[in-house]
């Protein structure tokens, strides 16, 4: 009776597992990117069509409760990609209940698509109502800006002409012998893909960033026009990502997505 080896069977299984630890190991099976980065804290694609509860599509899934006279039903509309949800000011928002946003000083980005002819309204809020301690992107003054609730910045080129616009607020890492970031060293502004020109720095523009953590993170407050794909990042995204959202090759690996 001839008895066959076992070894060429377990010299297989061991190139076998040696292989895929190497590939999970390497992350070459999924390269990340800026819809899959760790740092996505929170993206609200406005898809639904029904209810009132918006998913949120990142890894978190920090949903969001539609408040107010507000529901998919009846605000759903076309939007930039997909869908969009339409805000009709008064009491319409949406509340990330229990969520707190990006607190401290630590970085962070916001990107959006709107649409909107109205002057006044927030894209997104959240912190403690005192100064540097809120963070709102905002409209102000008829043009996309930020304030932490004491000196505000916002873009030169307007942003109310009723057309789908991309806007991004980016706040870098402060060294570390200052008191946290300010507007007016620390803020960048994007529109459609490109660093926006600065129209106006205000009082207070080197009060330090130090956002609280009271309010739950609240989306459309007082705004009035279209919202859609709402992102929320950890992290200060490069010039070259925020670009990449805009022409919506966010799904693409990139050498600087971490």
């Amino acid at each position: 009776m001839i008895r066959k080896s076992s070894l060429p069977i377990l010299w297989v299984v061991a190139s076998v597992l040696c292989l895929s630890w190497a590939f999970i190991a390497t992350g070459e099976d999924k390269p990340k990117t800026l819809d899959t980065d760790p740092h996505l804290v929170g993206w609200w694609k406005f898809d639904e069509t029904a209810g009132k509860t918006a998913a949120d599509s990142s890894k978190f899934k920090r949903k969001g409760t539609l408040k107010g006279e507000l529901s998919f039903d009846k605000s759903s509309a076309d939007g930039k990609i997909g869908k969009a949800l339409r805000f009709g000011g008064k009491d319409d928002v949406v509340e990330i209940k229990g969520y707190k946003g990006v607190t401290g000083t630590k970085p962070r980005t916001v990107t959006a698509w709107i649409k909107t002819n109205k002057t006044d309204g927030e894209i997104i809020s959240w912190g403690e109502n005192d100064f540097g301690r809120m963070f709102y992107c905002r409209h102000i003054r008829r043009r996309i800006g930020v304030t932490p609730d004491g000196g505000y910045l916002y873009m030169k080129e307007y942003t109310n002409d009723d057309k789908w616009r991309h806007i991004g607020v980016v706040v870098i890492e402060a060294p570390d012998d200052s008191p946290g970031p300010n507007l007016h060293d620390h803020v960048k502004l994007y529109l459609d893909g490109e660093l926006a020109i600065i129209d106006d720095i205000g009082l207070l523009d080197l009060w330090p960033l130090t956002t609280g953590k009271e309010i739950d993170v609240r989306i459309g407050r007082r705004y009035i026009g279209l919202l859609d794909d709402l992102r929320l990042y950890d992290r200060a995204l490069s010039e070259d990502e925020v670009k990449a959202i805009y022409e919506l090759k966010s799904n693409q690996p990139l050498p600087k997505a971490k």
